[in-house]
């Protein structure tokens, strides 16, 4: 059972005795003889007890009998050592050392371990460690056994050396450790006296994940110690966290690597440490493999050693100051090639000997990049060396250990001819991303995950402008506004939306805020930032920041005063950079700003809070001290002098407050017509924009006449607001309706891709409604021409308009246009007669896998089952996982289901992902709600470390929910899981989607009905 614990049994066994002792209606009484009998003999029993106590003194035996859970670790003798240490100390608490499923040291009152409650069914929330240690040097060796016997008794064994500073006075040090048996000595020792060893005991506190080794007599203030656990072990699990196990095919026969991922808290599950991300140190690594493997760590190695039985010991050189989470160990029989920076940086590229020459591109940007990025933020890269490396199972997309970055094969690894566009640009954006962390993660580390926006924000907006960097024609930061911006407004539109800067405290909180408001959200606001600063001031202000705090850890108020540092110096007009940006990251959700226009040229302009819902509660764990209202940095532009270029110069800041704001000369008299405003050009800004019906009205005519006139990435705005906005009840959903007739004539990528998301959405809450065909025609009408001119030939297309092509041939081809699906058919099968000679674009492979499997039958199917399991290219295998989900056979879509929990025909990485393709799949959409309901247990087994896995498995299984029926399954589902873990908001989310797209249907299905006969379909 998942979450399964002690203390859940004991708690099951107090409510069951409470219940027992409880008068029913058959009632028992006990007489006044037997009671007096009972109370004599307790009061025996209780002297009794204090007799046995006094007389266990010095020299005595206690025997401790308790029940120890069988978790791993090796808590049970420490607990036996520490009980008979307590007793002969004459401690009346005799035995409570006994481990469960919370274990702490009795320790006196000057102990720094935090209090453990082992009744409390809840989860502990202070797993913060005490302060009064700090590492200085790490000494670490590990060893995995995969060579011999079956994967599931592979295990890893190490010694570990922490050298330690005492900052205030302590009489233990307290580690983290999980899933670690401690089979060797615990040593500690005073600085220079390694005779004398300080320790006592040690035991574990498994809630917390703590290890803590008590000491003999109290460590001193500005004293340093050394703690030695000479040798610890294990598991080495495919289980995607920690030091983990990864396996591969090669002529048939498994090929067994071990590598990591420890972020945000799995490096304890490697060996013991303090593993906080401000709680810096260095690291002497050592990596014991075999003679016919190699390793890999994040400095160079420096010596080898070698040791009996084929084994060779690297030792790696000293580590730059750094935290735990950043720290990869890997052995592993990759191929390599390489590359030197300007500043003579060596530059690796690892990944399997099969696929080595798919990492030529990665190589080929990320050498650049880092180069730019050293130019940039004015810092060099500062270790001896870059590595990356593409790996064959790997829980996220990548990881910026520092000197050695992790990838998923898919995120790194790309192949002319048969990767398409669409996968080099992944590529270029996770290695840019990566090495952005380089600077903002790696070198300047928030002192705490709740500042995780400092980390992934800042990386996920710096990965654009490295990408832009190399690729300026692939015009990014358009991009940007479809792929972060408008898609995180959708999440951070509810209630369960968290603010960019959220308290967690338990490992479950800090895995859940891995999410998309931290990551897009965190980047939106930060290119806001950009342009209401300008680019100078945010550049150096940034490079400020860095310098301060390099190799140390920071608080968000740090960037802020850094930047307001450098505003000042030049001198900007706006330095008051705390004010305007705590009202975007400590409170959620974003304003809409409603523009209204009066006869005399003037414009007001105010803000309110937006909420898919408006009538939703909000939720007590987050309050907002600014009452929902934001500093905007607002900027517009007319139809009379349209110019989208604004600047820094150009921004009007709303202040945060909700009267209105009137701002004069907008050069039109009053909207309609010709005549029309529009707010937040470019959308620099974070927010939505709404106005008057008459300038609604104007904008869709000037849509309709020339589109041309307005910027791209404003009509991609205009359709995205327009949608939201009716979807919470503040715009007719005529409007937004009429936002989408000119696109027969959008030949631009973004603005397209805006009004699939919105167009797809509709499509999703229609496809059981009898106006879904009716609505088909509709998509149709808007894509045939389109199609008809961009054709299936993607030969000599650029990167965008392969994107386009991409999109409006998926487009055609699911709304059922004929020429399409002919074409995609036609195509398929030439593949499957050429003997696996594949003539598909591979712009148009996705679109053209899933529509012939689809039309096609069991044939189809199997023959993209084998192409799977051949092909050498992840990206490709991808592909084929997601057109296998698009068959109308709903046998077939159950066999696969339960192929997707099977690691022998896929791999734990893609597992979800395949029951989300099945999710969007009309036939399969019922089957993988129902799979995924009657296999949580499973799932959560596999993937209760991997949050991302199923936080994306939640919201895709339920995204197309929209029935009373159907929330109530929701509700009486999430009601019967004992342990959520870290999908807690992933779940209240989907509650909160499900009750909004009720309400969406009940509030514009007659609209569109109505709309769609009036133009004719």
């Amino acid at each position: 059972m998942p979450g399964f614990e002690l203390s859940d049994i004991s708690t099951k066994y107090r409510q069951e005795s409470t219940e027992n002792l409880t008068p029913k209606s058959d009632k028992m009484y006990v007489s006044t003889a037997k009671a007096v009998i009972f109370v004599l003999l307790a009061v025996v029993l209780a002297v009794g007890v204090g007799i046995i106590v006094h007389f266990a003194g010095p020299g005595k035996t206690i025997e401790c009998h308790c029940n120890y859970p069988s978790v791993g670790d090796s808590g049970t003798s420490a607990a036996i050592e520490q009980c008979k240490d307590w007793a002969t100390d004459g401690n009346d608490e005799i035995c409570s050392a006994c481990p469960s499923a919370a274990t702490t040291t009795h320790a006196p009152t000057t102990a720094t371990v935090p209090e453990v409650t082992t009744t409390a069914p809840s989860k502990v929330t202070d797993v913060r460690l005490p302060t009064a240690l700090e590492p200085l040097l790490y000494t670490v060796e590990l060893q995995p056994h995969m060579y011999e016997g079956e994967p599931e008794t592979f295990y890893f064994n190490g010694s570990v050396t922490i050298k330690l500073r005492c900052k205030t006075n302590a009489n233990n040090i307290t580690l983290h450790s999980n899933l670690l048996t401690i089979t060797g000595e615990i040593n500690v020792y005073a600085e220079n006296d390694m005779i004398n060893n300080l320790y006592k005991s040690h035991s574990f506190d498994h809630e917390r994940q703590f290890l803590v080794v008590m000491t003999t007599q109290p460590l001193q203030a500005n004293k340093n110690y050394t703690v030695e656990i000479t040798h610890f072990r294990g598991p080495l699990n495919p289980d995607l966290a920690g030091l983990y196990l990864s396996t591969y095919i090669r002529d048939n026969k498994k090929i067994h690597i071990a590598t990591t991922q420890m972020q945000p808290t799995d490096a304890r599950k490697t060996f013991p440490c303090m593993d906080e991300p401000a709680i810096k140190a260095e690291f002497d690594v050592t990596l014991v493999r075999k003679s016919n493997m190699i390793s890999i760590s994040n400095s160079p190695i420096i010596q080898n050693e070698t040791r009996g039985d084929g084994w060779v010991a690297d030792k790696f050189q000293t580590t730059a100051k750094m935290s735990t989470y950043l720290l990869a160990f890997i052995i592993c029989d990759f191929d390599y090639i390489v590359n030197t920076t300007k500043n003579n940086v060596t530059y690796r590229a690892y990944a399997r000997p099969e696929a080595i020459d798919q990492a030529k591109y990665s190589l080929e940007i990320g050498v650049p990049i880092l180069d730019y990025f050293e130019e940039y933020f004015g810092i060099p890269y500062p270790l001896p060396k870059q590595d990356m490396i593409a790996l064959p199972d790997f829980a996220a997309g990548a990881m910026e250990n520092w000197g050695l970055i992790t990838y998923r094969e898919t995120a790194m690894l790309y192949e002319p001819g048969v990767s398409s566009e669409g996968n080099k640009q992944r590529v270029a954006i996770v290695v840019s991303h990566e090495l952005a962390h380089q600077w903002f993660g790696n070198l300047v580390t928030p002192s705490w995950w709740d500042d995780l926006w400092l980390n992934e924000g800042f990386a996920s907006y710096v990965e654009y402008m490295g990408v832009d960097h190399y690729h300026p024609d692939w015009k990014m930061f358009d991009q940007f506004v479809v792929i972060d911006l408008q898609s995180v407004f959708d999440i951070d539109g509810l209630i369960s939306s968290h603010p960019v800067y959220v308290p967690v405290a338990h490992p479950d909180e800090i895995n859940e805020i891995f999410d998309r408001i931290s990551y897009a959200k965190g980047a939106s606001i930060i290119r806001m930032m950009r342009f209401f600063m300008g680019d100078t001031v945010f550049q150096k202000g940034l490079t400020r920041y860095l310098k301060k705090l390099a190799y140390d850890a920071a608080f968000h108020d740090d960037l802020w005063n850094a930047l307001a540092e450098e505003a000042r110096e030049q001198n900007h007009n706006f330095t008051n950079v705390k004010d305007i940006m705590d009202t975007w990251v400590l409170q959620m959700n974003y304003p809409v700003v409603t523009i209204k226009h009066d006869q005399t040229g003037r414009i007001t302009v105010d803000q309110h809070r937006y909420l898919k819902d408006p009538n939703a509660t909000d939720p007590k764990k987050y309050t907002s001290e600014f009452n929902y209202t934001w500093y905007i940095p607002f900027t517009y532009t007319t139809s009379k002098k349209p110019s989208f270029n604004v600047t820094s110069n150009d921004v009007v800041f709303l202040n945060r407050n909700t009267e209105p704001v009137t701002i004069i000369d907008v050069d039109i008299p009053a909207p309609g017509g010709t005549n029309w405003i529009i707010g937040n050009p470019k959308q620099y800004g974070y927010y939505r924009v709404n106005y008057e019906t008459e300038n609604w009205n104007a904008l869709i005519t000037q849509l309709r006449s020339n589109h041309m006139i307005i910027d791209p990435i404003n009509r991609a705005q205009i359709i995205n607001d327009a949608w939201s906005l009716a979807a919470s009840g503040e715009l007719d959903m005529k409007i937004a309706l009429r936002t989408t007739e000119y696109l027969q004539n959008e030949r631009e990528y973004v603005p397209w891709d805006a009004a699939r998301t919105q167009l797809s959405f509709v499509g999703s809450m229609l496809v059981r409604n009898k106006l879904f065909g009716s609505f088909q025609k509709f998509m149709q009408n808007k894509t045939i021409e389109v199609f008809r001119d961009l054709t299936m030939n993607n030969t000599g297309a650029t990167h965008l308009e392969s994107y386009m092509r991409s999109t409006i041939s998926s487009l055609a081809c699911s709304y059922g246009i004929d020429e399409c699906v002919n074409s995609a058919v036609a195509l398929y099968k030439q593949w499957m007669d050429n003997n696996g000679t594949n003539p598909i674009d591979p712009g148009l492979k996705s679109t053209v896998y899933c529509i012939a499997v689809s039309a096609g039958g069991v044939e189809e199917w199997e023959f993209a089952l084998n192409q799977y399991r051949t092909s050498n290219l992840a990206a490709e295998k991808q592909r084929l996982l997601s057109a296998m989900a698009c068959t109308q056979h709903s046998w077939i879509l159950s066999r696969y289901l339960e192929m997707a929990i099977n690691p022998d025909e896929i791999r734990y990485q893609d597992s979800t992902t395949v029951i989300r393709y099945i999710s969007g799949n009309t036939i399969g959409r019922s089957l993988a709600w129902d799979f995924f309901r009657e296999n949580w247990d499973r799932l959560f087994e596999i993937h209760g470390d991997g949050v991302k896995a199923l936080v994306g498995l939640i919201h895709s299984v339920t995204a197309a929910l929209n029935s009373q029926f159907e929330l109530r399954q929701l509700k009486s589902f999430m009601d019967s899981l004992d342990n959520l873990g870290s999908t807690v908001r992933a779940f209240e989310q989907a509650l909160e989607k499900t009750q909004s797209n009720i309400n969406w249907m009940k509030a514009n299905v007659p609209v569109i009905e109505s709309w769609l006969h009036e133009q004719g379909f």
